[in-house]
């Protein structure tokens, strides 16, 4: 698939003009965005780039008093996740009570909670801090017989943990095909149920 690569800068740029951009962003097509000093980078299979759509719904943002600029170009046509993978996806060690990684990792930390996962396309790495915070919080909590919801599950990390933990049953949930993909492989990489 070919991408464009859209460069949006806000004024102001604060977290909460960039949050909703995303949002706004992703209703008109937008797949992933990166955080970048002024704004975001924004990405958008080309056959799905509708200009006049991304002005409509630029025209309608509803934060008043927001400037947003944008240009783009055509992406660099490369295994982005594999970029990914190599330079930015580090382990996570939560004390010595559970470690993140992938296959790819070497010299991993023993944990008592040992999660592999291979991320792919989907959300949820660990080191987002609403996903690092719930990890925390699954950590600290008596789980042993009790029930788990994790809702929009990206790569199922915290229903992984929570059942490791004892938690039964775990749903994990998503609305994106490659999330419930990813989460399969990654519950059958961890041998949970």
């Amino acid at each position: 698939m070919k991408y464009f690569e859209f460069t949006f800068n806000t004024n102001p740029c604060t977290e909460t003009v960039n949050d909703v951009l995303a949002a706004v962003l992703g209703e008109a097509g937008f797949e992933s965005f990166v955080e970048r000093e002024g704004g975001l980078s924004a990405y958008i299979q080309q056959s799905l780039c509708d200009e006049e759509t991304i002005k409509n719904a630029l025209a309608d943002f509803p934060l008043p008093d927001t400037q947003i600029t944008y240009s783009y170009v055509e992406a660099e046509d490369k295994n982005w996740n594999e970029e990914w993978e190599k330079n930015f996806f580090q382990p996570i060690v939560i004390g010595d009570h559970c470690v993140i990684h992938s296959t790819f990792h070497t010299d991993v930390p023993k944990a008592e909670y040992d999660i592999v996962i291979n991320p792919q396309m989907a959300f949820g790495t660990g080191h987002h801090e609403t996903t690092s915070l719930i990890i925390g919080e699954l950590l600290d909590s008596e789980l042993q017989g009790k029930s788990l919801l994790d809702m929009g599950c990206g790569t199922s990390i915290l229903a992984i943990l929570a059942r490791m933990r004892g938690a039964a049953p775990c749903t994990a949930i998503d609305i994106d095909e490659w999330c419930v993909r990813n989460s399969i492989e990654n519950i059958e990489l961890n041998q949970v149920t």
